[in-house]
């Protein structure tokens, strides 16, 4: 027979193995305001939503952790907006300020809170104020077609992808400039990056081969996880989980607590 000691245990093994298992979203979005979730194993992706029309022709995600911000870039509407991944709700901060920019690329720095972006009218890399959505380059990368961005808040390394030249770059924030590392070897359209920051893995979409990467940093090769499905992916962003409610760590430190006890 359980005895409420054995339950209060049992109770607290469970939610613990309930927290600990849990993973975080990846989360993509295509030109046409399709919003999915891809599974990290297979590259399957699964519709989560349609993204609200005002957001015109999407691209680019990136998310602030430490707000638990969805940040999206218009490549029609050349603005910035807020965006709710559950609901599909997007919220317009402000235009960049030209209406040349292509903004494809779009990233969160969180080492300095800063929110990147790159458009492919001109390779540039921009600064984007959050609150206005005011854009400002930094420089060039001397490069042509769509840029990528991604941070790798491990390291405080920023990378990105080119689809005219198919490669793998390091990224100066302070002059804009990209340095070669390598080749995807694979890809032929790449578009969509995110940072994995509970594996360390950098994922990568290419809507040529619809398929998910994993992207070797040293050398620049692409790993294939396996296909997302026909499609027009663009943006790419990874959530982490919540941090457990306090209830929930109550209940788990209970149970700690009472295992220390017991064999006292």
């Amino acid at each position: 027979m359980k005895t409420t000691f054995h339950r209060l245990i049992l109770t607290s093994i469970a939610i613990s193995a309930a927290v600990l298992s849990q993973a975080g979203q990846l989360i993509a979005i295509d030109s046409s305001r399709a919003l999915y979730n891809v599974d990290m194993a297979t590259g399957a992706k699964t519709l989560i939503t349609s993204v609200s029309a005002n957001a015109g022709t999407t691209a680019g995600l990136a998310y602030n952790g430490a707000t638990g911000t969805m940040f999206l870039t218009s490549t029609s509407n050349d603005s910035l907006y807020t965006l709710d991944f559950v609901t599909g709700n997007a919220t317009l901060i402000g235009a960049y300020g030209d209406s040349a920019l292509v903004m494809h690329g779009l990233e969160w720095d969180s080492s300095t809170s800063t929110l990147y972006g790159s458009s492919s009218h001109n390779g540039g890399l921009y600064t984007i104020n959050t609150t206005t959505g005011a854009a400002t380059l930094i420089g060039t990368s001397g490069l042509s077609s769509f840029q990528n961005l991604v941070h790798n808040s491990a390291t405080n390394v920023m990378y990105g992808t080119n689809s005219s030249a198919d490669s793998f770059y390091s990224v100066d924030r302070a002059t804009g400039a990209y340095t070669l590392i390598g080749a995807l070897t694979g890809p032929t359209n790449p578009n969509g990056l995110a940072f994995n920051s509970d594996n360390g893995l950098i994922y990568m979409v290419d809507n040529n081969t619809d398929n998910l990467y994993t992207i070797n940093t040293l050398t620049g090769a692409a790993t294939v996880i396996g296909s997302t499905g026909t499609g027009n992916l663009l943006g790419l962003a990874y959530v982490p989980d919540a941090v457990p409610e306090p209830a929930t760590l109550a209940v788990v430190a209970l149970g700690a607590l009472l295992v220390k006890r017991r064999k006292k």
